[in-house]
């Protein structure tokens, strides 16, 4: 009986375990579906990072340091955020149009746009990178990206 159980306790984990990185593995695909960047999971995203390490005592962030990472990542992703509302509605515009038979050369206008404001939101990613970047210490950076 004892067997029984330690078994079905196992199985029942395997299972959790599993539904538990699947989500993770959908909420991530997600997130890229619907990221306004460019270049996607190849850049990494600092303050994030940060903001999950923040009193992490081998990091060392100063107040002052803090402060700074704060308005870093506030215009980030506000800058971000603006720029993927305005993005949404036009690639679902896109797909719309693309099934009730509109041309490539009739949408050639709004794949612009879409590819202009995607281009200036990866130049806000990047911006994010370099600014934190200065803002950190050579260690504390070299410390960050293997987080």
């Amino acid at each position: 009986m004892t067997r029984f159980r330690t078994i079905t306790i196992t199985l029942v984990l395997l299972m959790i375990s599993a539904t538990a990185i699947n989500s993770m593995a959908q909420g991530k695909a997600q997130q890229e579906k619907d990221s306004p960047f460019l270049i996607i999971g190849k850049m990494p995203h600092l303050t994030k990072i940060l903001m999950q390490q923040w009193d992490n005592a081998d990091l060392h962030l100063t107040d002052e340091q803090k402060s700074k990472l704060l308005v870093v990542r506030k215009e980030t992703i506000g800058g971000a955020q603006k720029l993927g509302r305005e993005i949404s509605p036009m690639e679902n515009q896109v797909a719309q149009a693309s099934l009730s038979g509109k041309t490539p050369d009739e949408q050639q206008a709004m794949i612009q746009s879409i590819a202009k404001l995607k281009a200036e939101a990866t130049m806000i990613h990047l911006r994010c990178i370099y600014n934190t970047s200065a803002i950190l210490d050579a260690k504390q950076l070299e410390l960050l990206t293997t987080m």
